[in-house]
């Protein structure tokens, strides 16, 4: 059942290929995962962000032809046709000195318009439940550090799994991608904003709490962490 996604979309690239009509040729490349750019950086609120630890799980993840519009309901979860999956997931490093090797995504040439991803859980349809993709032992998200303001510093080591919300859904999907891939191409390197990630988060209201600050489930905390991390492009893709 695990390799059922890349299977059926083996079997549908094969099908578009033999049809010889729209020019496309199966490719392959690389995902790797970029490191992030800082590790320290001002949020909106003005607290001094300094991460000791940034962790990010991503995948199951696919690339596809349809360009997201806000004016149909369906439009986001639309993919049009798949250009590239890769059926796995991985746990990027965000602080690595260096590109992460994420593992290898399968496509055909054409022109991307958008993507849709998971964050190491994944639903696939006919399954009752969501299923861990990722790595033995990782999360979602794991992310810790320190946010000083003036003569006040607060730790916090924050833990969060993301699963999509119903079987068969992508827990982002519709997001902007924009990408011409083909023979030559030799990877997809991905980006994500740890300040982007923790946007939400007002250390001006956790003062009360034990720290280092952790995240109970269902609180306020744990909401503005998660959409932190699904909305608003955290995440960004460069293919070369």
């Amino acid at each position: 059942m695990r390799w059922l996604p890349i299977l059926t979309l083996s079997l549908s690239l094969l099908v578009a290929c033999d049809q010889g009509s729209t020019g496309q040729q199966m490719i392959a490349y690389e995902v790797a995962g970029a490191p992030e750019a800082s590790t320290g950086f001002v949020d909106d609120r003005g607290w001094e962000i300094t991460l000791t630890r940034a962790e990010l799980s991503v995948g199951p993840l696919v690339f596809c032809s349809h360009q997201p519009t806000f004016l149909k309901s369906d439009s986001l979860t639309d993919c049009g046709q798949v250009l590239g999956e890769w059926g796995a997931a991985a746990t990027w490093d965000l602080l690595a000195d260096g590109n992460s090797p994420l593992g290898t995504l399968s496509g055909i040439t054409g022109q991307i318009h958008s993507a849709q991803y998971d964050f190491g859980w994944n639903w696939p349809s006919g399954q009752a439940a969501p299923l861990w993709r990722g790595e033995a032992g990782a999360a979602s998200l794991s992310i810790a550090g320190t946010a000083t303001k003036g003569a006040v510093t607060h730790a916090f080591d924050f833990t969060l799994d993301v699963e999509p919300r119903g079987a068969g859904l992508y827990t982002v999907a519709g997001l902007a991608a924009e990408g011409t891939p083909d023979a030559t191409t030799a990877e997809v390197v991905l980006t994500a904003s740890a300040r982007k990630i923790l946007r939400y988060i007002d250390f001006d209201r956790l003062e009360e709490q034990a720290e280092p600050f952790t995240l109970t489930p269902g609180s306020a905390l744990e909401n503005q962490l998660r959409l932190g991390l699904t909305t608003g492009t955290p995440v960004t893709f460069t293919w070369r």
